[in-house]
């Protein structure tokens, strides 16, 4: 790659550089995150699940594992450790679903590791991690019946989707449930905010981590990124200017 490439290689290593740096000096130079009210509004959603003995739910998508479809989905799953280690007393314990059988094996795998570090591991369940439906329209139409017989009253949709995306959401609203709705697709997207007041829109879906303080290097990722941008327009910039000024000539 950095025979054929060497500046995405150069930018990768920056990248890298920033997060550590960052993450190291995380007190010294504090994350300062702009509000998102979906994220503000769910730690009390899942506080009033707790108490009143309703379950959460967790959607991965109708994404397969394999390629870029799976990084909301991932992004998803750092939202999931959060929710686990807010709502490990409860009674009736939250339920992930996914369209890819493998993408639910690695959701199993965080809510055991959220239960242990919330020193629960009797609360954890496998059937927890579930498949509604091996295509996106067939995971859809399970939605309906899954949320009222789980008694679901946080419905959370963090995912790849297509336009089935929307009526996962509409499901939820229907049923005047808590649902916050994210994916990376712009379609679907448009349609979740058309649906839901709690939609998350573009870079949001993959902030989760960092507003829920899941992990450090969430928030450091961010303040990475910013910086990286910065730097991208301040080159795009320079090189600009130089152009028009003949330099390369």
């Amino acid at each position: 790659m950095s025979s054929q490439n060497p500046g995405a290689l150069i930018v990768l290593l920056l990248f890298v550089v920033l997060l550590i740096l960052f993450t190291v000096m995380r007190k010294r130079w504090p994350a300062s995150l702009r509000s998102i009210r979906p994220f503000e509004l769910l730690g009390s959603a899942i506080e009033q699940s707790v108490e009143t003995g309703e379950r959460i739910h967790l959607s991965l998508g109708t994404g397969s594992l394999v390629g870029r479809e799976s990084a909301p989905a991932l992004a998803g799953l750092s939202i999931l450790e959060r929710i686990i280690s807010a709502a490990a007393v409860s009674d009736r314990p939250t339920i992930v679903t996914a369209a890819d059988g493998s993408m639910i094996i690695l959701a199993q795998d965080t809510m055991k590791r959220a239960y242990a570090r919330a020193r629960a591991e009797g609360r954890y369940d496998s059937s927890g991690g579930r498949v509604l439906g091996a295509t996106p329209f067939s995971y859809a139409s399970s939605l309906p019946s899954f949320l009222d017989e789980e008694e679901i009253s946080v419905h959370i949709l963090n995912g790849a989707f297509g336009t089935e995306g929307a009526l996962a959401a509409a499901f939820g609203e229907q049923r005047n449930l808590f649902v916050m709705g994210g994916t990376d697709d712009i379609q679907a997207q448009a349609l979740m905010y058309a649906t839901t007041e709690n939609s998350l829109i573009g870079e949001e879906v993959f902030a989760g981590g960092a507003y829920l303080r899941v992990n450090p290097m969430h928030r450091a990722s961010l303040q990475a990124e910013d910086v990286m941008r910065w730097l991208l327009i301040l080159a795009v910039l320079a090189g600009t200017v130089l152009i028009s000024i003949g330099a390369f000539q």
